[in-house]
């Protein structure tokens, strides 16, 4: 593939002249975040003004849009031999991540969490877009909340994340829907990684046990469901007691969800290739399936991509690092096809009421 180009638009300027630039992506992060090392060739006044505090930015590799945003914190730094800046900022959502919510009311009710956030963040200019249905609930906006912290509320609890994407808005996004070409193999992208493999957060079962907020007698006193774990093989129990209002349903969906995410916890890897794309050309994207085969590391299996950082500079080039995380950690299924050591064994049992 042909040489990746990293360029920042900025008052109507086009750079592409940086020490180091950064940008990372990430499934669990509103908005994306930058970071830009110069020489103040400009000089001191004309470089300050461009990349001011509050400037907006969009960069792009290549054609391709990696964020739009604002400048955080410019810091310059001089010494006897050398002049530099360093350039932070993030995507055009951090100001719903920093502000506090105003609503006339501040309550909602039979509303789904995509509309709320539309709702919050229109004042800003940012828009939400969600890969699934959501369910309608009712909320109170306690005083002083940020945008973020009440959607993020609302789309924890439907099995959803906050994330930012290219053009500053935000997604929800449904987990392992898309996949990269080729893969990412030892002895031949693989340019350097570590994994960890640990299961001190799996338990041989899941109880969760709760009680409905109206109701009398057992299905609404003592709720309970269990989901087991069998690739933990011995006994390791774990009981979740829920605070708000359970039906079976939901105790059932939160114990298995309880069980496949600390499944997928139990592996993570840190992976670095050479430029930022997959074999088709394609941008590395938070969200998406890719294949990871390494025998050193004990991965062969399909892996999510959590977060992404694009990094280009003088020593390495360009390279994106990746973090990885078993597709179960965000709702994905099991694939019979996949071996990665043990990691894998789980009972396919769904949930039962017991």
């Amino acid at each position: 593939m042909g040489e990746e180009i990293v360029s920042v638009v900025v008052g109507g300027q086009r750079f592409t002249a940086f020490l180091r630039a950064q940008v990372r992506a990430s499934m669990k992060e509103a908005a994306r975040s930058f970071r830009l090392e110069l020489a103040a060739e400009l000089g001191a006044t004309a470089t300050a003004w461009t990349f001011r505090a509050g400037a907006q930015v969009s960069i792009y590799a290549n054609d391709d849009l990696l964020l739009v945003g604002y400048v955080d914190r410019y810091r310059p730094r001089i010494d006897a031999t050398d002049a530099r800046v360093a350039v932070e900022g993030r995507s055009k959502a951090a100001d719903i991540v920093d502000s506090s919510a105003e609503h006339e009311t501040g309550s909602f009710e039979a509303k789904t969490p995509l509309e709320i956030a539309n709702e919050l963040a229109a004042p800003f200019g940012i828009t939400f877009a969600a890969d699934g249905d959501l369910e309608p609930v009712d909320y109170q906006i306690t005083p002083g909340e940020s945008v973020f912290r009440a959607v993020e509320k609302l789309a924890r609890q439907q099995g959803y994340t906050l994330m930012g994407e290219a053009d500053g808005n935000v997604r929800l996004p449904k987990a392992g829907s898309k996949r990269h070409a080729g893969g990412i193999i030892e002895g031949h992208n693989l340019k350097s990684g570590e994994a960890d493999h640990n299961w001190s957060n799996r338990h041989s079962k899941y109880v969760v046990r709760g009680q409905r907020a109206t109701g009398s007698g057992p299905d609404s006193l003592e709720v309970e469901a269990i989901a087991r774990d069998a690739g933990v093989g011995r006994y390791r129990p774990v009981i979740i007691v829920e605070q708000d209002d359970t039906t079976p349903a939901r105790a059932r969906k939160t114990a298995r969800n309880r069980r496949d995410k600390a499944a997928g916890r139990a592996l993570t890897a840190t992976v670095t290739v050479q430029g930022f794309r997959d074999e088709r050309g394609s941008i590395w994207q938070p969200g998406w399936l890719v294949w990871v085969e390494s025998d050193f590391l004990q991965i062969r299996q399909e892996m999510l991509i959590e977060t992404v950082d694009f990094v280009q500079d003088g020593v390495g080039g360009s390279e994106t690092k990746l973090g990885l995380v078993d597709p179960r950690s965000y709702g994905g299924k099991k694939n019979k096809g996949n071996k990665s050591g043990e990691a894998w064994e789980q009972s396919d049992d769904e949930a039962t009421d017991e």
